[in-house]
C-alpha cells in the first residue's frame, strides 16, 4: 500500500468564517484581526483595542523610521491579492483606503503578537516595547498565551500572508528577524507561526491556519498535494471499520514513525511475507493540542464547501480509529508515533471524528487487516 499524490491547489484559500461560530458569540472574548469578525467585536472593548493596535503601529513606525503615508503606499501595491484572500461579502463596506488602513494596523500587531509567541522562551528575545508595556512587556505574552493562539487561529480571524510580507519589509521587523536564531519549535501551534513568519515556501499558504495544516500534512512532497492510499490485491471484500491500534498490533501489523516533515502525507503500509508495518507522522500532544485540531477541522469544514478536500479530518478520522483506550497511546509513544506528556488525552480530543465518515486509506487499512487475520498472519 503506497501513497499516490494529487494536486489540489486548484481551488484558491480564502479566508472564511465558519458560520456556527459566527453566531454563537463565542468570538467577543478574542481580538479581531481583519475583516471577517467586525461586527462581532464586543462594543466596551472596540474602542480600547482599536486605540491599543495604533499605537503599537506608531511605536513600529517610529522605530522603523517610516510613516505611516509611506506604509498605505506599500500596501497599495497588493491590495488587489489582499482583498481576493477574504470573501467578497466581508468586504462590501469597506473600500481601498479603509481596507488598507486595517490591514496596516491590524497586521502590525498579528506580527507583534506572532513573534512574541515565536521568541516566547527564547534566550534574548525582545521586542523593544518597554518592560511594563500592557501587551508586549515582560511576560505579558506568555501569561495570555492561550488567548493569543486561540484568537490568531480562530477561523476567519486571519492575515493574509501577501500583506504581512510587505509589513515585515519595516526596519523593526528587518531586524527583530535578524538579530534572534528562529529555531523550529516542536509543537504544531508554534510550527505554524515559524512557517508564517520564517520558512521560505513557493508557494506560500495563504494564512496561519493555511501553515498549520501544511505542517500536518507535511512539506516534503510540496504544498497542497492530496493523499490517497490504493491497495493492491488484498482480497476480501471492503471493511469500514479498522480495528484499534493494540488490535491491528496482534493481527501482526507493527507501526513505525516517519520522518518529521513528511507529515500525514507521508503515511504509507508495507506488506510483508509474515507482517505489515504502517508508517504514521510523528504526532506531539501538548496543552494546545485540542485547540489545534479544533481549528483544524472548522477550517477544513470550510474549505471543504469549497471543494478542497478535508485532508487533516481524514488523518485525524485515522488517528480515532486506531486510538480509543490509554494501551492504543501507550502503544504509539512507544513506538515513537505519539510525542509529549499529555498524550492521555487523544481519545477524549479525537472522538471528535467518531462520526465522521471513514475515507478510502481506511477502508484499505481495515480491508488490508482482515485480509491478514484471513490468511493466518498473525503474530499473537
Amino acid at each position: 500500500m503506497q501513497n499516490t499524490c494529487e494536486p489540489t491547489n486548484n481551488i484558491p484559500r480564502q479566508i472564511r468564517i465558519f458560520w456556527p461560530e459566527y453566531h454563537n458569540g463565542q468570538f467577543g472574548q478574542f481580538w479581531r484581526f481583519g475583516p471577517c469578525y467586525l461586527e462581532k467585536e464586543l462594543k466596551g472593548e472596540v474602542d480600547i483595542r482599536q486605540k491599543e493596535k495604533k499605537l503599537a503601529l506608531n511605536f513600529v513606525l517610529e522605530k522603523s523610521g517610516s510613516t505611516l503615508p509611506e506604509l498605505l503606499s506599500r500596501l497599495q501595491e497588493t491590495e488587489e491579492e489582499a482583498r481576493a484572500a477574504y470573501p467578497e461579502c466581508d468586504l462590501k463596506d469597506i473600500d481601498g483606503d479603509k481596507f488598507r488602513e486595517m490591514m496596516a494596523i491590524d497586521g502590525c500587531f498579528y506580527l507583534l503578537v506572532a513573534f512574541s509567541i515565536l521568541g516566547e522562551g527564547m534566550d534574548g528575545f525582545k521586542l523593544e516595547f518597554p518592560d511594563n508595556h500592557r501587551f508586549f512587556g515582560i511576560g505579558c505574552v506568555r501569561e495570555a498565551m492561550e488567548m493569543w493562539l486561540s484568537s490568531m487561529f480562530f477561523v476567519g480571524n486571519q492575515i493574509p500572508f501577501v500583506v504581512l510580507k510587505q509589513l515585515m519589509k519595516l526596519r523593526f521587523f528587518q531586524e527583530l528577524m535578524k538579530k534572534n536564531k528562529w529555531k523550529q519549535p516542536s509543537g504544531l501551534l508554534k510550527r505554524a507561526v515559524h512557517m508564517l513568519l520564517i520558512i521560505e515556501l513557493d508557494p506560500k499558504p495563504v494564512d496561519l491556519i493555511h501553515c498549520l495544516q501544511t505542517c500536518l500534512l507535511g512539506t516534503r512532497s510540496g504544498s497542497d498535494v492530496g493523499i490517497s492510499i490504493m491497495v493492491n490485491d488484498v482480497g476480501g471484500d471492503e471493511v469500514d471499520d479498522l480495528p484499534s491500534a493494540v488490535e491491528l498490533c496482534r493481527k501482526g501489523i507493527a507501526f513505525a514513525a516517519l520522518e518529521e516533515d513528511l507529515g500525514s502525507r507521508g503515511i504509507h503500509y508495507k506488506h510483508g511475507s509474515f507482517n505489515g508495518v504502517l508508517y504514521l507522522p510523528i504526532f506531539k500532544v501538548d496543552r494546545y493540542t485540542a485547540l489545534m485540531v479544533e481549528c483544524l477541522h472548522k477550517y477544513e469544514i470550510v474549505q471543504k464547501a469549497r471543494g478542497i478536500k478535508p485532508e487533516s479530518t481524514s488523518f485525524f478520522k485515522l488517528l480515532s480509529e486506531l486510538i480509543r483506550t490509554e494501551q492504543d497511546v501507550d502503544l504509539f509513544s512507544s513506538q515513537g508515533v505519539i510525542l509529549g506528556g499529555s498524550a492521555e488525552a487523544l481519545p477524549e480530543i479525537l472522538s471528535e471524528f467518531d462520526d465522521v465518515e471513514p475515507c478510502d486509506y481506511i477502508r484499505c487499512l481495515a480491508t488490508t487487516a482482515c485480509g491478514q487475520q484471513k490468511d493466518g498472519k498473525n503474530l499473537s
